[in-house]
């Protein structure tokens, strides 16, 4: 019968691959479901991945599904969920259905569960859990696979607190898809995204240890650094940003920065990351029991009921005893944890307490000096006493030993690189460590702060000694200065330690030298209230107010049409005089101050005269039998240039005339206009 996860209706008890039960489903998500099943021929409980049709259907898929199974599959290691089978469940038709992986069954639930109880992890567990993946991961990378998305969904536990890797092989061609559809993958999906994939670059080991390192810092902090609200300004959020080393972090603050650096070729290996791990896991105590969720009922998926057996005895043989968890005796890469932690750990105790495998061989296996694989075989019962007292002989003349051990005097080491520091003390034959911090006293980075022993005292060879090498000076958070005096917000930040300086643009609301906004030009993205180094140059904008007004060309423009052109430009338009002209209508504007292109401030004012059209006259009334004389002078009153045309001037006016017609009394002509007398 055809198996579809997606569809509701699909029935439990369908038989996948010709050999898997399905008894209950444990989760669904978007992409895979996850059911719990009973495996007919080997009679065991598994689980089953069942990938969901939206995924199925994406072109390419099943071919990329098939390519990467068949190799990741075969890769075996204590901290990756074994997988057990996988394949594709055809259609009756010949058409694939669903793909499916099938895998161990676990019961600790996963690092998410974890979360999403409000839980977080102490120091000690999240070194322990990022110590399992990154043993894990270093299997997996030293035999060319690349996991793709290392997320807190993806670690799971047995009951045994082990952390685990789930979905290697599966994982990238899940999230191929993904990211192919048309609406892209969702926010939760990029959360643990490496930059160097949010710039559409090809995932590598070190994307792997960067998802492990914002992991880790969750577990720690609650937070996953670089997040917002969508998944595109989550991917630009983290695109040459370096992690915040805050104090959450803790004693795993400098570990953590190496595995999230920006920068591909300047972040850790899954290898060098344990190694860190290791040298922080001598100086904290065992880690308490992981809060572990069960998110799978034991009971879920059990075998049929049989008759019970008679138990066997086994032979002893003197055969190579076989890893408790199914890994090979040696392992590449890491040194190996032991399986088991005490019920009651004693806080006091360092957490090396934990892992056994933290020993020399450990550490020569970090650096790919393997010893040859050796068959383990079984002591006999007389072994144990003789070591005894070997150990107490060799007690014994250790201690002599120590009371003969020389003693050096710790040098001065304040002020100089860390690696003079270490060649000056390598004679001492100490055992150094070496860990780091912020300082201002010491800002230069990978310059020795403070020693301990302190210098002057005394230290015998084989005794701790701590270099405290400094990381830059102590960050400064960035005070929030919008909407203040650019003066102030200067003093502010320049009293701070940073760089501030300025930039003056034109803003029609604030007010002339007020804050409008800043940044930091090396990473816009940092907000008030970040961490950043002292020095960091910060630029402020500061206002000046409105823009000026360009004064546009109103001559030649009636008034209330040269207004109307104003509206919106916050100019004002004064009427200084009206005069007369001969050539203008009444009122047009004449002429304007300031000139057309010129600038003005948001409320200032164009002045203008306007015409007043031309300067008329009325024709007085002129009675008859005057005088030429008399004429004139009546005329001239009237604002009129009299000439006499003919006649005596004493004579009686006989004609008066302009420009050959005889004008009537209220006339208007043009002021200074000629009139023609003539006289008798």
């Amino acid at each position: 019968m055809e198996i579809d996860p997606l569809e509701p209706e699909t029935r439990l008890d369908e038989v996948i691959g010709g050999r898997y039960r399905l008894m209950s489903y444990v989760a669904k998500g978007s992409a895979v479901s996850i059911a719990d099943a009973w495996d007919t021929i080997d009679e065991r409980a598994v689980l089953v991945r069942l990938i969901r049709r939206r995924v199925m259907t994406t072109p390419g898929f099943v071919s990329s599904f098939r390519t990467a199974m068949s190799s990741a599959a075969l890769v075996s290691h204590p901290n990756l969920v074994a997988v057990f089978d996988w394949g594709v469940h055809e259609r009756s038709d010949g058409a694939p259905s669903t793909a499916y992986v099938v895998t161990e069954r676990l019961e600790g639930g996963s690092l998410r569960d974890i979360f999403d109880r409000g839980r977080r992890l102490s120091y000690s567990q999240a070194l322990q859990v990022g110590l399992d993946l990154c043993h894990g991961l270093a299997e997996a990378h030293r035999q060319g696979h690349i996991h793709g998305e290392v997320t807190p969904s993806k670690i799971v536990f047995g009951a045994d607190g082990r952390a685990r890797l789930v979905d290697l092989g599966l994982a990238a061609p899940l999230q191929a898809a993904m990211w192919s559809t048309s609406g892209g993958p969702d926010n939760n999906m990029v959360l643990y995204t490496a930059p160097e994939v949010a710039e559409g670059q090809p995932a590598t080991a070190r994307t792997d240890v960067y998802g492990l390192g914002l992991v880790l810092v969750e577990a720690l902090t609650g937070n996953v650094p670089f997040s917002t609200d969508s998944a595109a300004a989550t991917l630009r959020a983290r695109v040459g940003r370096i992690l915040p080393v805050t104090a959450d972090l803790g004693p795993l603050g400098r570990v953590l920065e190496q595995a999230a650096r920006p920068e591909v070729d300047q972040r850790a290996s899954a290898v060098e990351l344990g190694m860190e791990f290791v040298n922080v896991a001598r100086r904290l105590p065992r880690p308490e029991p992981l809060p572990l969720v069960l998110s799978i009922d034991p009971g879920a998926a059990t075998a049929p009921p049989q008759e019970p057996e008679e138990a066997v005895e086994p032979e002893p043989t003197p055969q190579t005893d076989p890893s408790p968890d199914g890994a090979p005796p040696h392992s590449v890469g890491l040194p190996q944890p032991v399986d088991e932690m005490p019920s009651e750990p004693s806080s006091g105790e360092p957490i090396l307490a934990a892992h056994d495998g933290f020993s020399d061989a450990g550490f020569e296996a970090y650096q790919g000096v393997v010893s040859p694989e050796e068959p383990v075989t079984r002591r006999p019962r007389w072994v144990s006493p003789v070591v005894a007292v070997v150990v107490v002989a060799v007690g014994v003349l250790g201690a002599r030993a120590f009371l003969t051990t020389p003693v050096h005097e710790v040098p001065v080491l304040t002020g100089i690189a860390e690696a003079e520091a270490a060649n000056i003390v390598t004679p001492f034959e100490w055992e150094v460590t070496v860990v780091s911090e912020r300082s201002d006293v010491q800002p230069v980075v990978g310059a020795v702060i403070r020693t301990s022993p302190a210098a002057g005292d005394e230290l015998r060879e084989g005794g701790a000694f701590t270099i405290v090498i400094s990381e830059g000076p102590v960050l400064r958070e960035l005070p929030e200065v919008i909407a203040l005096p650019g003066a102030d917000a200067l003093d502010i930040l320049d009293s701070a330690g940073f760089q501030p300086f300025t930039e003056n643009v034109y803003n029609e609301v604030i007010e002339v030298g007020e804050v409008i906004s800043w940044e930091v030009p090396d990473d816009p993205a940092i907000v008030a209230g970040d961490l950043v180094e002292p020095g960091t140059l910060v630029r402020l904008v500061i206002s000046v107010g409105p823009a000026p007004r360009e004064v546009p060309n109103i001559v030649g423009l009636v008034v209330g049409v040269a207004r109307a052109q104003l509206v919106g430009t916050e100019i004002r338009l004064v009427e200084i005089e009206e005069v007369y002209d001969e050539e203008s209508e009444a009122g047009l504007v004449l002429s304007q101050s300031p000139q057309p292109g010129e600038f003005v401030e948001r409320g200032g004012a164009i002045e203008v005269s306007v015409s007043l059209g031309p300067d008329l006259i009325a024709f007085p009334s002129v009675p008859s039998e005057l005088t030429f004389e008399e004429a004139q002078k009546l005329l001239s009153d009237a604002g009129f240039t009299v000439e006499l045309t003919l006649g005596a001037a004493d004579g009686t006016v006989d004609e008066i005339t302009i420009e050959g017609e005889e004008p009537s009394a209220g006339d208007e002509f043009p002021n200074g206009t000629q009139v023609d007398v003539v006289a008798t």
